[in-house]
């Protein structure tokens, strides 16, 4: 860019991954121009570093229930505007001899409070999606978690957002 010319912007969004990029995408479907800058290349931080857990939700029902309900939210939003970069993986929460028999009657019941689908196995229809859970599990549920591609939805947030004028 030659030294005369400026930059203008409404807001100048700093790092390409998946936050900066979901940003560019809804400020530009607002009207609100933006630039992303990027010190390397998109995903090229955390978000390209990380496991693509896409969580249910049910992981936090017993410690912090207010942020199985958002997760569960966002989760949903994520799964609605980017199916193309999900996979239903699904997941297992599975309680072994010597856990608190207590919690296996509460998560259940603190799932639904979260809106979070939860559904009972059996022992051993839990080993047959898992055939190496150990031989101790005595409870087994079955929750919607799934796979995120962070590249996929990044790519995608930033075309999506140039296309609206970012």
């Amino acid at each position: 860019m030659p030294e005369n010319k400026k930059l203008e912007t409404d807001v100048l969004i700093i790092g390409g991954g998946v936050t900066g990029t979901g940003l560019a995408r809804d400020l530009s479907f607002r009207g609100i121009s933006s630039v992303v800058l990027e010190k390397d290349m998109i995903n090229s931080g955390a978000s390209g570093r990380n496991h693509g857990l896409l969580h249910s939700g049910a992981r936090y029902v017993s410690s912090d229930l207010a942020s199985a309900v958002e997760c569960k939210k966002e989760g949903d939003i994520l799964k609605k505007i980017a199916p193309h970069c999900i996979e239903e993986t699904g997941g297992l929460y599975v309680a072994a001899q010597n856990d608190k028999e207590d919690y296996i009657e509460q998560f259940p019941r603190l799932c639904k409070k979260a809106g979070i689908s939860c559904e009972k196995l059996s022992v051993k229809e839990a080993l047959e999606l898992e055939p190496d859970l150990s031989n101790r599990i005595i409870a087994a549920y079955r929750v919607e978690d799934a796979s995120v591609d962070p590249f996929h939805i990044s790519l995608e947030n930033m075309n999506q957002a140039i296309e609206h004028g970012a």
